[in-house]
């Protein structure tokens, strides 16, 4: 069997990306065990909720104040 230097170049390429993933699999788990990490999860989380609802957040604001105000108007 013939293996061609591009064939070859090839496989150790492959076996150096698999080795690449593994080390960020080995990162990644690692690092999940961490409470700093989760921390760090949770404040990118919120700081995303804010920022794709902040619009929405001050529309719910003017509906809250004036179904507030309807209410206090209102008698039982």
């Amino acid at each position: 069997m013939v293996i061609t230097f591009t064939r070859l170049a090839k496989i150790v390429v492959v076996k150096n990306v698999i080795k690449e993933i593994q080390m960020i699999k080995k990162f990644i788990t690692s690092r999940l065990e961490e409470r700093t990490t989760w921390d760090g999860a949770m404040l990118i989380g919120l700081g995303l909720i804010v920022l794709i609802a902040g619009p929405f957040a001050k529309l719910a604001a003017y509906i809250a104040i004036g179904y507030g105000a309807w209410t206090i108007y209102k008698s039982e």
